[in-house]
């Protein structure tokens, strides 16, 4: 987990981050999208065709372990802006229980499914 929010502090310092839905909805491009598990579903739907847009995954994560790792508690949604950190970050994240691949579907909260 150190690695994974020190990747993230990485992106705040660089100005490689987005954060929020709306932010994110107007933006030219993005790598990675990150997502909360506390994320309303009309907002994860915006992240969906943000997705789309980009050809970018979207990682959910445990209820409030994003703004945990960013240590922004209020976060729920972000975007990685620089192709290098999301590659690093979504490489960190591969194996562990508390991020989940998003491959779309309904059969799960938000229909995940793990890294």
């Amino acid at each position: 987990m150190n690695k994974i929010s020190t990747y993230l502090g990485f992106c705040i310092r660089a100005g490689k981050i987005v954060f929020g839905v709306d932010r994110i909805e107007t933006q030219k491009k993005a790598y990675l999208l990150l997502a909360d598990g506390e994320l309303k579903e009309n907002s994860f739907k915006i992240m969906l065709k943000a997705s789309e847009k980009f050809s970018a995954n979207v990682i959910v994560t445990e209820n409030n372990l994003l703004g945990e790792l960013l240590h922004r508690p209020q976060v729920k949604a972000v975007a990685i802006t620089d192709e290098q950190l999301a590659l690093a970050i979504e490489k960190s994240m591969q194996g562990k229980p508390q991020f989940k691949l998003y491959s779309g579907g309904r059969n799960s909260i938000y229909g995940e499914e793990e890294l």
